[in-house]
């Protein structure tokens, strides 16, 4: 039997240093390790949990959900700190589900800077005669960044409404507190269940949150909530959302509604559904607010349902960089957060004109580098960027310009996940194509289009040596502008605990 097939029917606690250094180094092995990208030691990384800012401390606090060993289900929280939205720093595992109420794993949450203190929410799982059973439990944090469990549920005894809940969002409106909590209905229906409470009293089921909608999808997961010019975002996963158009083409999907929820009738009126990423691998999304103010969102790339190449290494899944929120209309724009320049060296410029046949832009070869591309004037029909190109490998961009219409196609990326049943994702514009910026890493890429109007992103698993770049067109030609960047790795400490 493999070594790593027999350590994982282990929990973490029963592992010795030399099975935690095994799986330390299989994952060191891996030829898709991202570098500027939040990703745990080894195991999965499956979703953010908390994340804020600590004005007291000057610093950003972020948890994930982690299962160490993947075959598992029993999820940890663990811990990263940065002074930007940068440089993240690993501090190790802080939440573990080792009481009663959270044996079977904890959910991703939410926290709050409440009463001087910063408290943080997640709904335990525990397992009770063969039945699963749920509780919204609670924990601070000390001056020590460690947390402490509450020893009381907030909230609990919902069995008979739902047959999932997980994920609880806290949000303070009005004086009052109310937790919105991503859950399964009984009869197999995505809501979003509400409870309320004031600062002295329990919190009270206020029923599912109306949005109207009565079939969309069977789970919501990660709900989130804020305001934009004066208006309510509410933010969700939904599970099992039928496919429409170049809608919905993933297997779960991440996304908002704009408009205005009325908390204690448990109503929102609201525009439409909108999924934050048009790309394959973007889910999970928890959004908070940054040292200045500003709305930002980070997601989890990886879906649940898909199996990816790196898997074989025991590790799965990263973090996305941040992206800041705008609201813009009815919609969200999305852009790189601006301290993701603190990444950036050796700048590199380019001017010129491209045609039908490929131009390599030899001097912007590389596998982890941010790449920016100003569309200054094309009469292009359309028109083609090949990055990561290879002997065999090559992941295309394509702009059909009458159409407006802008393509991710994975067909040619490298080794291919399990779980997805094509290979091409695409986006209508409402402006024509403008502006790129494109940040790839060892395993991943993210393209905001437009000044973030849209945003796709995959993961991607090419070989070594596709490094390469190329510009081409259908007919016609195309007048860029080109600036890039290397984009400094983070330094992936090999912690698990952290005094």
């Amino acid at each position: 039997m493999d070594r790593h097939e027999d350590i994982q029917l282990k929990a973490l606690e029963t592992l010795s240093r030399d099975d935690l250094n095994s799986y330390i180094e299989h994952v060191k092995s891996s030829p898709w390790r991202q570098k500027y990208h939040i990703g745990s030691v080894f195991g999965a990384l499956n979703a953010p949990a908390a994340i804020f800012y600590d004005a007291a401390g000057d610093m950003y606090h972020l948890f994930y959900t982690w299962l160490p060993l993947l075959d598992e289900d029993e999820q940890y929280w663990y811990h990263v700190t940065s002074k930007n939205l940068a440089d993240f720093k690993n501090a190790g595992v802080k939440l573990k589900p080792d009481t009663l109420f959270d044996s079977g794993g904890l959910s991703a949450g939410s926290a709050v800077h409440i009463n001087k203190e910063n408290h943080l929410f997640y709904v335990g799982r525990s397992d009770v005669r063969s039945r699963c059973t749920y509780k919204v439990l609670a924990a601070a944090m000390d001056l020590d960044h460690k947390l402490k469990k509450h020893t009381v549920p907030l909230i609990e005894g919902f069995e008979a409404y739902y047959r999932q809940m997980k994920d609880p969002a806290m949000v303070v409106s009005g004086g009052r507190y109310y937790m919105l909590i991503g859950a399964e209905t009984r009869d197999g229906r995505g809501r979003i269940a509400v409870f309320g409470a004031d600062e002295s009293s329990t919190f009270n089921h206020m029923g599912d949150l109306d949005t109207g909608f009565d079939e969309f999808g069977w789970l919501w997961e990660y709900p989130g909530h804020f305001t934009a010019d004066g208006r309510d975002v509410l933010v969700f996963s939904p599970q099992g959302v039928d496919r429409y158009g170049d809608f919905f083409r993933n297997n779960y999907q991440s996304g908002y509604m704009i408009g205005s929820i009325d908390f204690e009738d448990a109503v929102m009126t609201h525009g439409d559904f909108r999924e934050f990423d048009a790309g394959f691998d973007f889910y999970a999304p928890r959004i908070f607010t940054d040292k200045t103010g500003r709305r930002v969102m980070i997601g989890t790339l990886g879906m649940p349902t898909t199996t990816y190449p790196d898997e074989k290494f025991h590790v799965r899944h990263t973090l996305s960089i941040p992206r800041i929120l705008e609201a813009e209309g009815d919609q969200l724009r999305q852009t790189p957060h601006p301290d993701l320049h603190e990444l950036r060296v050796n700048e590199m410029t380019a001017l010129g004109y491209f045609k039908h046949y490929n131009k390599r832009m030899r001097d912007f070869y590389g596998d982890a580098y941010e790449l920016i591309i100003d569309f200054n004037e094309y009469d292009a029909s359309e028109i083609y960027l090949h990055l990561r190109v290879g002997k065999r490998d090559e992941t295309r961009l394509i702009y059909e310009a009458d159409e407006q219409r802008f393509t991710l196609d994975t067909s040619f990326s490298g080794e291919q996940p399990e779980g997805v049943e094509d290979f091409d994702r695409s986006v209508r514009l409402e402006e024509p194509l403008y502006k790129l910026q494109i940040f790839m890493d060892i395993s991943s890429v993210e393209i905001f289009i437009n000044d973030g109007a849209a945003v796709m992103s995959a993961r991607i698993f090419p070989e070594k040596d596709a490094v390469g770049v190329e510009l081409a067109t259908q007919s016609g030609q195309c007048y860029v502008n080109l600036t890039r960047y290397d984009l400094k790795p983070l330094p992936h400490e090999e912690i698990i605990y952290q005094n």
